[in-house]
């Protein structure tokens, strides 16, 4: 009967009508309206299978078992071959809030909601987004705004970003409410993030340079008067090259 009701979701699925989908696998409409009552008038969610990184509802179910008889947290862990700290995170996080006893199912479908992508932006907040904006405009580092909403709003998690938040709002503008241009009150005004790679395989600032091993050949025996002041004034040269591509 199980493997009818998944036909028969999966057919609905595909836009076929409750009873179109009732007679392409040889069942009553009535018992499609069955299933459509028990899942509260909802398509249901197709199940994902499971990939084993993450608990599946079998081993949910297994868990619930085990717990209600009386298994500690290490016995169930090595029951299902996982590792003990994956078993008390599950436990800690999808036990009901009042009886903190364990629901299989309900543990399932909280998991399944966490797994939903996209997920809404800490800035999606507006009243967060203008806070931020308010002191962008002062041309505050976004490590200072983190860190003066953690001492101002002490204990408000909701009214607290940390700095990379802030900046996947400011380059990435579909993300948040934080203002497309504010990127210019930032320390370097970039619209868009640099990689390291692109940064530390730039061309040097110095324009038309001439490497000290193109030098004439005369001037590594410093014969001629003002060799030497040529070698200082090349090595001055050399010095501040390195400092400017170090910054």
């Amino acid at each position: 009967m199980k493997v009818r009701e998944n036909l028969f979701w999966d057919r609905v699925r595909e836009g076929m009508s409750a009873a179109a989908a009732c007679e392409s696998i040889g069942m009553g409409r009535k018992q499609g309206y069955r299933w459509i009552k028990a899942a509260g008038g909802r398509i249901p969610v197709a199940t994902v299978a499971s990939s084993g990184r993450f608990l599946g509802q079998e081993e949910r179910l297994r868990i619930a078992d085990l717990r209600l008889g009386g298994a500690g947290v290490r016995a169930i862990a090595r029951d299902l071959g996982r590792a003990a700290s994956t078993i008390s995170r599950e436990l800690r996080r999808n036990a009901h809030p009042a009886s903190r006893s364990y629901r299989p199912y309900a543990a399932q479908k909280r998991s399944e909601i966490r797994a939903c992508r996209p997920k809404p932006g800490k800035l999606d907040d507006r009243q967060l987004a203008a806070v931020v904006e308010e002191r962008l405009r002062k041309n505050w580092s976004a490590q200072q705004i983190s860190d003066d909403l953690a001492v101002v709003f002490a204990g408000q998690d909701e009214l607290q970003v940390s700095h990379e938040t802030i900046y996947q709002s400011l380059y990435v503008h579909s993300r948040g409410y934080v203002g497309v241009r504010l990127h210019r009150h930032l320390r370097r005004g970039r619209s868009a993030r640099k990689s390291r790679a692109a940064h530390l395989t730039a061309p040097g600032r110095i324009r038309d340079k001439v490497l000290l091993s193109k030098r004439p050949a005369e001037a590594n025996d410093r014969v001629i008067p003002g060799h030497w002041e040529s070698q200082c004034l090349c090595q001055a040269v050399l010095s501040i090259g390195i400092s400017a591509g170090s910054w």
